[in-house]
């Protein structure tokens, strides 16, 4: 597996990717409909080019020994604090230690980029996500609100200090 700095002509797998993970980790608690607009929105073209361009921000892809995309991650920092702000491996591809192995490359990313503590917010509702974070060493220490599609809906805030 190689992780590497996201090109515009990953875009569209990345989307691809983030549609197949959300419905896998979210589909009893988001209706399809939902994940569509989020993923449509999140991932159009322009945003993901303004994001791989950005050099306030960071988007890696996960790709395994032949070449296809099989995790990503996106992360920014803002005042000493880094913020995993997406996290996602292909659904069949889930315990192989993808998601760490990106976890990691973006934490060292971000730290380079200043960042002092690295943070991740997840949807209170996704067990496996909490645990992912958990699990490597990231506290729990508080909850924030988002919108997804006029609901309102809570996310865990994790950290990990330096």
């Amino acid at each position: 597996m190689d992780i590497r700095n996201a090109t515009g002509e990953d875009i569209s797998t990345i989307r691809s990717l983030a549609r197949e993970a959300w419905t896998e980790a979210y589909s009893d608690a988001v209706p399809e409909s939902v994940i569509e607009d989020a993923v449509s929105e999140w991932y159009a073209e322009e945003t993901m080019t303004r994001i791989i361009g950005d050099d306030e921000q960071v988007c890696l892809v996960a790709t395994d020994d032949d070449g296809q995309i099989v995790g990503f991650s996106h992360g920014a920092t803002d005042n000493g604090v880094g913020d995993v702000l997406r996290l996602y491996v292909a659904p069949d591809r889930w315990h192989e230690g993808i998601g760490t192995d990106l976890l990691e490359a973006m934490e060292e990313r971000l730290r380079e980029m200043g960042a002092e503590t690295v943070q991740a917010m997840v949807l209170a509702d996704n067990e496996m996500g909490n645990a992912f974070y958990e699990e490597r060493g990231f506290e729990k220490t508080g909850e924030a609100e988002t919108q997804l599609d006029g609901d309102t809906r809570t996310e865990n805030v994790y950290v990990k200090a330096h």
